[in-house]
């Protein structure tokens, strides 16, 4: 991984912690999700998504480690699933992200409040 793709990375912010923290965990696990998915697109779905999964509880294993918000990532989870629509027996699945209340709140809370505090300016 070179200089700038590092950089890229939420926890590596300095202003990863607080409130701030859970705005830069969203944007790390869309795109931990993406990369996963990417680097393994030649495997079964299965694979891909065992392997996102796993990527998924490194990243929020990081949070907890840099102390980025204790209160909001400690003891929390996301699983990743595979929903089918049942109104289309042909459909591709879609990947739902199972979190736990607690982390789910927190999060909505930190992106709503981070757009309207974009909006006033």
């Amino acid at each position: 991984m070179n200089q700038t793709q590092s950089e890229n990375w939420g926890f590596l912010h300095p202003e990863c912690f607080g409130d701030k923290a859970l705005v830069f965990f969203s944007w790390d696990l869309a795109k931990t999700i993406e990369q996963q998915f990417r680097l393994h697109a030649e495997s079964s779905l299965g694979i891909q998504l065992t392997e996102a999964q796993k990527a998924v509880d490194r990243l929020l294993k990081q949070y907890v480690q840099i102390q980025a918000n204790p209160a909001a990532f400690e003891g929390q989870s996301i699983t990743l699933e595979l929903e089918q629509d049942d109104s289309d027996g042909e459909s591709t699945p879609m990947l739902a992200l199972k979190t736990s209340p607690e982390l789910e709140e927190k999060i909505l809370a930190a992106q709503a409040q981070m757009q309207s505090s974009q909006s006033v300016n």
